[in-house]
């Protein structure tokens, strides 16, 4: 009886996050305007860096039901360093049709353009401040009972991740990994992603990894060729997550040519193409 309970609970959760879209655009057909209130509670707030700003404006929208994204932003001249920056509702903007792909499926569009935000002004010493805070928008907020489905309040951590890997690595399906986890939590709305949340955190973390992969057989293949061929050289190059950076390699042909000609013109005729979308020479 439990799992069965657990099971429909699953199904209901996946729903949810699949009919949200669906839920704000019956709610705009009612709702034309909400302000999130009479006075900024955000005005003159100061943070440390981008990701405290980020998190204070997203945790401010949960607690009013929208989502947000990050908006553009302002850099000093010759410099990486930002003068002024925007958050803005997700809902911010409309689907430029000129754009638009042909796709087997309908894809919900929940923009509105509403011209919600927040604006920081960054210091030369570092701390940013909210110096603008436009409170209107143009659409419903999310009912409390589904704002754990906005796609700025959904994260998989590191430890949930580890957990699942764990998990996966010795037999157990994911789905039976999520139903724990939301037992141990205390339900969905308190495991902070949906399952496919969780089923393209996997596949990304698979894909950084080296070991066991295309990439392994890559390097696999040129120490082999490096051991038998004479004039054979490689290198390559990893990111900290020990995901493939970058690689080169060239044979003793390309260096005799290299020595009689001098520069070498190459047409990269797989610029891009691969499933990868890597540069390769």
């Amino acid at each position: 009886m439990e799992l069965a309970v657990m099971e429909n609970s699953e199904a209901l959760f996946e729903s949810n996050s699949g009919i949200l879209s669906t839920l704000m655009s019956e709610l705009n057909k009612e709702v034309s305007l909400f302000v999130e209130g009479s006075e900024s509670m955000l005005m003159m707030k100061e943070v440390k860096n981008e990701d405290e700003a980020y998190d204070l404006y997203n945790e401010y929208a949960f607690s009013k039901g929208f989502g947000i994204r990050v908006g553009k932003g302002r850099k000093r001249q010759n410099s990486e360093f930002y003068t002024m920056k925007r958050f803005l509702c997700s809902c911010e903007g409309v689907k430029d049709e000129k754009r638009k792909r042909t796709r087997s499926y309908a894809r919900l569009d929940t923009r509105t353009g509403c011209t919600a935000f927040v604006q920081f002004s960054i210091g030369k010493d570092g701390v940013w401040m909210v110096v603008n805070h436009n409170m209107i928008h143009n659409h419903a907020m999310v009912p409390l009972n589904k704002r754990h489905l906005i796609r700025s309040q959904r994260k998989v951590s590191k430890e949930a991740l580890y957990f699942m890997s764990t998990l996966k690595a010795s037999g157990v399906k994911v789905s039976d990994t999520l139903r724990v986890l939301r037992k141990e939590v205390g339900g969905s709305p308190m495991v902070g992603f949906t399952a496919s949340d969780a089923y393209n955190a996997l596949s990304r973390a698979k894909a950084n990894k080296l070991e066991g992969h295309d990439c392994h057989q890559l390097i696999k293949y040129f120490s082999q060729r490096n051991s038998s061929e004479e004039g054979f050289y490689y290198d390559f190059e990893l990111s900290e997550e020990e995901g493939l950076l970058s690689f080169f390699w060239r044979d003793g042909r390309m260096k005799r040519d290299y020595d009689y000609f001098g520069d070498l013109l190459v047409f990269d005729t797989t610029y891009r193409t691969n499933k990868y979308d890597m540069i390769c020479h």
